[in-house]
């Protein structure tokens, strides 16, 4: 018996291009202009591109498509380390915006914390096409059993 598998977490490498596809293929994401890019060891990278459809009155990103960013990739990072019958949902999620964002490709970086049995921590770092930070947000994800 291979312990270390049995006490791995999170799914088979080769899963995480299934659920890639699935998830850059979900109604939501698409409307919303977000992709996932790659999973890595502790979390993933997103990408997503601001337009006028994503904009406050100013002309910048409207604050909740940036946090609808940061919780995607958030939850999304936590997917490589559960076991297989469990899921996650988001408990709170605070953002921290340090810039205007107009229109443009952001890139999103999500990393695990800590993960516990029932609840994990996790953060995203947002960045414009320059490579300025432009909000930074961490999560409480609650972890269940299907």
């Amino acid at each position: 018996m291979d312990l270390n598998k049995k006490n791995r977490r999170g799914p088979d490498p080769e899963n995480l291009n299934a659920i890639k596809d699935r998830v850059n293929n979900s109604p939501y994401y698409r409307h919303i202009g977000m992709e996932l890019m790659q999973f890595t060891g502790d979390g993933c990278i997103m990408k997503m591109k601001i337009d006028t459809e994503h904009s406050n009155i100013y002309g910048n990103a409207h604050g909740g498509a940036l946090a609808s960013l940061a919780d995607s990739t958030c939850g999304l990072s936590l997917v490589t380390a559960l076991n297989e019958g469990e899921y996650t949902v988001t408990q709170n999620l605070y953002v921290t915006y340090t810039r205007p964002v107009p229109p443009g490709i952001l890139t999103t970086r999500g990393r695990i914390i800590h993960r516990g049995k029932t609840t994990a921590l996790l953060e995203a770092d947002i960045f414009n096409e320059s490579g300025e930070l432009v909000a930074h947000a961490l999560t409480n994800h609650a972890i269940r059993k299907i």
